[in-house]
């Protein structure tokens, strides 16, 4: 895998590549071919004309990127020894149509006091728990950065279902309950003792879409840093699924093509394999950041294995930036 560092403050390492659940109720190349680069957004904008409405969307080729992973209706958090225990909880959300919401976080052994946090967004068909799943451990990663003498942070995580990550037509708007339920229910909680005035933000598929969007509704300097897997970006208009959005008017006010300058103060790192089916509308996407961000690549495709193999790197990306 290749990687460009484009400025010393920001840049990304090289990338190559449990207790049980406690539950409470509270609720970034030279890699670019063609010399691309990556980099950041403040403000969602329509990215199209304002007359162009008369764009059809097709059908999704079937070839086409797809982010559809096998479901995961049961998740069980890593039962390692020794690692953190993952706290559970749940949120009655308005922004999700009064839906039942759960919760989980993560805090380093061995660290007390307040910390800052990291806000997970999952991928399609995964939940609040996956992140914290054997297939990922991000919980035990952090922990083993910590142990190494690094900076500490907790993880969060909140079940957005397959909302992804903006308002829907059912009404439901799961960067809303992100943004205006899930992020200060953490704040309050004295139990959780963390600290939401500088977050970092992670994604993986679905969720690195999602990481994106947050961070650009927020912007800097309320976002530290923002890292995505596999970010589940479509750059044709006439060519997405359904599930991501209703219509061409809601691909024209949520798509993250022609947003790319709210992330320029927001130190930023993508990592994507391949062979991953949104290789080339990510590098596309990534084309548009200035400056660039941190974009690494090595052999991969959209699964956990490529995922967990770059956590790591994504972990001590976000510990860096948060601890300045």
């Amino acid at each position: 895998m290749t990687t460009e560092h484009p400025r010393s403050s920001d840049a990304a390492p090289d990338l190559t590549a449990a207790d049980p659940t406690v539950h409470r109720r509270v609720s970034r190349r030279s890699v670019l071919v063609g010399g691309l680069g990556v980099a950041v957004a403040g403000g969602l904008a329509a990215c199209g004309s304002p007359g162009a409405t008369t764009v059809e969307p097709r059908k999704l080729e079937t070839h086409a990127a797809d982010d559809e992973l096998p479901s995961e209706t049961e998740t069980d958090t890593a039962q390692t020894p020794g690692g953190p225990r993952v706290v559970t909880g749940s949120f009655v959300s308005a922004k999700m149509n009064g839906r039942e919401t759960r919760w989980a976080v993560a805090r380093p052994n061995g660290v007390s006091g307040q910390l800052p946090v990291v806000i997970v967004l999952h991928a399609l068909n995964t939940n609040e728990k996956s992140i914290f799943s054997s297939k990922l451990e991000m919980q035990n990663v952090l922990q083993s950065y910590v142990d190494a003498g690094n900076p500490p942070f907790a993880i969060a995580a909140a079940d957005a279902g397959r909302n992804y990550y903006h308002a829907r037509v059912d009404g439901s708007d799961a960067a809303a309950m992100v943004l205006d339920e899930f992020m200060p229910m953490l704040a309050s909680d004295s139990a959780l003792n963390l600290s939401t005035d500088r977050i970092g933000l992670y994604g993986w598929s679905m969720g690195g879409y999602g990481a994106l969007r947050i961070g650009a509704l927020l912007g800097s300097p309320r976002v530290a840093a923002i890292a995505v897997s596999s970010p589940a970006l479509w750059a044709d208009p006439r060519n997405y699924p359904p599930r991501a959005f209703d219509s061409y008017e809601d691909y024209e006010a949520n798509s993250l093509f022609g947003q790319q300058q709210a992330f320029a103060k927001i130190p930023l790192l993508i990592a994507i394999g391949s062979s991953d089916q949104f290789f080339t509308y990510t590098r596309q996407w990534a084309a548009g950041l200035h400056p660039p961000a941190a974009f690494g690549t090595s052999a991969g495709g959209h699964t956990n294995r490529y995922w967990r193999s770059v956590l790591p790197d994504h972990v001590e990306f976000l510990g860096r930036n948060l601890a300045r």
